[in-house]
């Protein structure tokens, strides 16, 4: 009698952990916490909080239904998510559409209420328990519902790759997908700020920096805190159409900040790291 009850009283740590963990326990974790994409609304943050190692950026597993000519305002599109890894078994991922300071945009849409499922507020898409075994790569869908105040959507994702449940040698990856309100795409094709480079960065005290302006216009660059605060002016003036080039000096607090460059028909924004 007295062993089954020793026997009993040892069952119970174990049965906790398990009620506690669930599905991180067995190998199959139910997707992932809200604010891990990898956006600057979300601080940055990715996989590798929880999953260690480097996230690499790559181009192409976010794709959609909308077309070349940019999105109409509250028209419904299909969204992919893709997770390629030769050789990974599980997959998962993390999507949401954000302004810089980490607004929603749009609003996601399930429709595959096996394979994945929204969290925070229905800010975030991510995988389900059932979306994660896969053969060399894993694609998920799901809807949004286009905005119709913004011209301009990011949808941030971040994709981690996983080989037989150990955590051992993940691979997680970065991957945006940039779309436009239609009539806005070819405007901001023909009248925007392109090819946008800081050096050095990190910096310590000053920076170059250098775009492509494709217009007579003026151009105000400012400095935005990773919270999406303004800091200050860093520059304002009236730009030829060209290649500019200029010294920028940045006696702010270290951490990482954005350079928003805009001129009259168009915002792009740098992410820097000031020492």
């Amino acid at each position: 009698m007295k062993k089954i009850i020793l026997k009993s009283l040892m069952l119970i740590p174990i049965v906790l952990l398990i009620q506690s963990f669930g599905p991180t326990v067995l190998g199959k974790r139910d997707g992932t916490e809200p604010g891990y994409t990898g956006s600057p609304g979300d601080s940055l943050k990715n996989c590798t909080v929880c999953h260690g190692g480097k996230a690499t950026n790559i181009d192409g597993w976010i794709t959609s239904t909308i077309p070349s000519t940019g999105f109409e305002p509250n028209t419904k599109y299909t969204i992919t998510a893709t997770n390629t890894e030769v050789g990974g078994t599980r997959f998962g991922f993390s999507i949401s559409p954000q302004s810089i300071t980490g607004e929603l945009l749009g609003t996601l849409v399930i429709s595959d209420t096996v394979t994945t499922k929204l969290v925070g507020n229905n800010k975030y898409v991510t995988y389900r328990a059932a979306g994660v075994n896969g053969v060399n790569s894993k694609t998920w869908t799901f809807d949004w519902i286009a905005p119709d105040s913004v011209n301009e959507v990011v949808f941030y994702g971040a994709f981690n790759s996983n080989f037989e449940g150990h955590k051992d040698g993940d691979q997680t990856y970065l991957s945006q997908l940039k779309v436009f309100k239609k009539g806005f795409t070819s405007l901001n094709e023909n009248h925007s700020i392109s090819g946008v480079k800081v050096f050095p960065n990190p910096i310590k005290d000053q920076a170059q920096l250098t775009f492509y302006n494709k217009e007579n216009s003026e151009v105000e660059i400012s400095l935005i805190g990773l919270d999406g605060r303004y800091h200050k002016e860093l520059f304002i003036q009236e730009l030829s159409a060209g290649h500019q080039s200029i010294q920028l000096e940045l006696n702010e607090k270290t951490g990482i900040y954005f350079l928003k460059i805009t001129n009259s028909k168009s915002t792009t924004y740098q992410k820097i790291f000031i020492q």
